[in-house]
């Protein structure tokens, strides 16, 4: 990798001849047009504007990969760059890896225009996005003569770029107030593109002056003399003279390498991915492929209390659901496998969807849902045809709440996403020739989701579903979250989360726990910091529908438990109550949490290890000592 600098003019040169283009790693043009005139008042100023990466290629080469045309012509309504067709009319082309955006926009103040939704216009028509080009204000430039008699620049003040309609640039609003004329020269920055290499500034101010349409605007231009020489010449510097796109050229064939190396320089903008890269590969061939996924993901995502699905989770999805490797690789997108997946994206939808939902009846949204990768196996079983039984639904739980609780997707995934399918899935053998298909098909061992079978697998890093009686300890110790939402969902096995909405509800309430109300009901102050670290744990916990908890609130426990609201009771079952929410026998006083909790915690661990179907360590001792007797 070496480092080079070329000026923008050569730069725009590059993309006017069809030798620089945006690889697949390449995002929607993003930045407003503020942006882009601040970009141009970072340039008059000489700011620096960070380094670029040109991945340099042969164009026999180029054709195995994906490029896209810079815009020209911007529209807000269809953002999206073309996809670079036909040959390569040049023997070697440029990829911009990083500072698409920086060169975008600087092309497109130089050269292109720019369509932007006017404010209060909800119309789609042209006339409410008009075609703006970059233009410079030469009578509010930010220079000074100062004190010596030298041209200085104000800080405070930016130069006055300004994307503008012909009609805009020619003419003021304001008809009748004859001083604005005086403020006011809009001058096309993409002209300067036009100037020789060494041009006559004095020749070019003159014809600037004879464009003037008003007596004030010209007297302005006459007084600004010297100032408005030295932003066109500064203007011209730094666009045709200075050599300000300073980059790294890299000239690997591999694009996992080109990926790796992007990913090492870039050190600012927006950090691009792998997931970017194949989420590019997979819709440049996909007429309308962008929009059916980014409103597919929008859908998912406004189920339930809403998740936050990803590129990420939807492009290996796709490699998984299709049965393609499941490691994040270039080569996993090829056109054969970009097919594949295209020719599978309803199955996968419907696939996804169908879990989606499931996760919502579970009570799962973004917040809770700490691991995506967690869900592709769920979606597999689906894909292939695997059955929404009871028994299916609850393994399906089980297996979710013990890969979150177990963390086993941390750090792996994708090996871990890898040993559950191949425990889901067998390969088809064609029964005539008892051989596998040429091309390998897969289908599902056993129609009922294996939960089973999932919890006797060895994971990578030796992880393991199972839960043991020190898990279940560590557990109970959970503060308020995700994981322990994971916990009490193991505890209310029946709850219809999709009809009913249960928030993780205070037992004894939060507010009780500070400083001034444990001094009041005569806890020592040796203890308090031991009841306010208990708190927020699960012994304290219980999952209550939301109009419950509302109406419960902030009020003491035996008090809420005892008492009425709008004329109802509380609790029409105390003993039913107790029973479906482990609350122990003894006072619910706040003065007793601390018995309270411990004897709800002894509840709590019995339910779980029955839940779980676990046998405390003396009792597998004592199976044991029975056997070698026997």
């Amino acid at each position: 990798m070496s480092y080079h600098s070329k000026t923008i003019k050569q730069a725009v040169k590059d993309i006017e001849s069809e030798k620089t283009f945006l690889p697949a790693i390449q995002r929607k043009f993003v930045w407003p047009r503020h942006k882009i005139e601040y970009l141009f008042d970072s340039l008059m100023r000489n700011f620096p504007i960070g380094s670029f990466l040109f991945w340099e290629l042969k164009s026999e080469k180029a054709y195995d990969y994906v490029f896209y045309n810079f815009l020209r012509k911007y529209d807000e309504r269809k953002p999206n760059n073309e996809r670079k067709t036909g040959s390569f009319l040049n023997p070697e082309i440029i990829g911009v890896l990083d500072g698409q955006q920086r060169l975008s926009s600087m092309y497109l103040g130089l050269q292109g225009t720019h369509r932007e939704r006017l404010k209060y216009h909800r119309s789609l028509q042209d006339y409410a996005y008009p075609e703006t080009a970059l233009y410079l204000n030469l009578l509010t430039l930010p220079y000074y003569i100062n004190n010596e008699g030298d041209i200085d620049i104000e800080r405070e003040i930016d130069f006055e770029f300004r994307f503008l309609t012909q009609e805009e640039a020619k003419h003021i609003k304001s008809k009748n107030n004859e001083g604005i004329w005086n403020k006011s020269f809009w001058f096309k920055v993409g002209d300067v593109l036009r100037w020789s290499d060494d041009p006559e500034i004095d020749e070019i101010f003159e014809a600037l002056k004879l464009a003037c349409v008003h007596e004030n605007q010209t007297n302005a231009f006459n007084k600004k003399k010297r100032l408005i020489k030295k932003g066109l010449r500064d203007l011209h510097k730094r666009i045709c003279e200075e050599e300000l796109i300073n980059y790294f050229k890299v000239t690997k064939d591999d694009l996992d390498d080109i990926l790796k190396i992007f990913i090492r320089v870039n050190s600012g903008g927006t950090i691009l991915s792998k997931t970017d890269l194949l989420f590019s590969t997979i819709v440049a061939t996909w007429e309308d492929g962008r929009d059916e996924i980014e409103a597919f993901l929008k859908d998912l995502n406004s189920k339930g209390d809403g998740f936050w699905f990803n590129n990420d989770f939807l492009m290996r999805s796709c490699l998984v659901l299709s049965d393609l490797p499941v490691l994040f690789k270039v080569n996993s997108f090829k056109s054969k496998n970009v097919q594949l997946v295209k020719d599978n994206w309803e199955n996968i939808k419907s696939a996804l969807e169908k879990t989606v939902n499931l996760l919502e009846s579970f009570g799962f949204s973004g917040s809770v849902l700490t691991s995506q990768n967690s869900v592709i196996v769920i979606a597999y079983h689906f894909m292939k045809g695997g059955n929404t039984s009871e028994t299916s639904k609850q393994g399906i739980k089980k297996y979710l709440l013990h890969a979150l609780l177990k963390n086993v997707y941390g750090g792996q995934g994708d090996q871990v996403i890898t040993s559950f399918r191949n425990a889901l899935r067998e390969e088809v053998v064609d029964k005539e020739n008892k051989e596998s298909s040429k091309e390998k098909t897969y289908q599902l061992k056993q129609s009922t989701f294996p939960f089973d079978v999932f919890l006797d697998l060895k994971l990578p890093a030796n992880k393991t579903l199972k839960i043991t009686e020190e898990d279940i300890e560590e557990f109970l110790n959970y503060r308020k979250s995700a994981n322990s939402f994971f916990v009490l969902a193991l505890l209310y096995p029946h709850l219809r989360f999709n009809q009913v909405h249960f928030h993780q509800d205070h037992i004894h309430p939060h507010s009780r726990f500070s400083d001034a109300k444990l001094r009041d009901v005569g806890i020592p102050e040796d203890k308090w910091q031991h009841w306010q670290s208990l708190k927020d744990t699960i012994p304290n916990l219980q999952l209550m529908e939301g109009r419950e908890n509302s109406s419960k609130n902030a009020t003491q426990f035996k008090d809420w438990f005892e008492g009425s609201f709008d004329g109802n009771k509380n609790v029409n079952d105390p003993v039913k109550f107790r029973e479906d929410n482990f609350i122990p026998s003894t006072s619910l006083e706040f003065s007793n949490f601390e018995t309270f909790y411990t004897e709800r915690k002894v509840l709590i661990t019995s339910e779980l290890m029955k839940v779980l179907n676990l046998k405390k360590k003396q009792e597998q001792e004592q199976e044991i000592s029975n056997l070698s007797e026997s």
